[in-house]
């Protein structure tokens, strides 16, 4: 299936996303805790994962500051924005980022989501 990245600084949701990922037949090729680390993971992986699960509030680098610098340098990255955070779902739209899940979201919200996301 698809490789997938995984930017939240909640480790539990970060763990129960992976489980459901792998649940999914994907491969969960990262799991990050700030934006700045994942930015440098995602920098340097070849190839590139096929999609990004991104929280916004994240301590050093936020989640829409990641999605814009990913989106500069690889504008077709598929990203799927995950936060209890409504005031950026404005920004990361114009960003072109069409994929926004409030939290919480329950797992079959999430399924679907993934499933649009690596089909658009």
């Amino acid at each position: 299936m698809a490789n997938i990245m995984i930017v939240d600084d909640e480790p539990t949701l970060q763990q129960l996303i992976a489980i459901i990922l792998e649940d999914m037949g994907h491969v969960v090729v990262g799991q990050f805790y700030n934006g700045e680390s994942a930015l440098k993971a995602y920098e340097s992986s070849d190839p590139k994962p096929e999609l990004l699960i991104v929280d916004h509030r994240m301590p050093i680098m936020s989640g829409a500051d990641l999605s814009r610098m990913v989106l500069e340098r690889e504008p077709d990255q598929k990203i799927l924005f995950l936060t209890a955070d409504d005031s950026v779902k404005e920004f990361v739209s114009d960003l072109g980022i069409d994929h926004f899940l409030r939290k919480p979201v329950d797992i079959d919200t999430l399924k679907k989501a993934v499933e649009v996301c690596l089909s658009s």
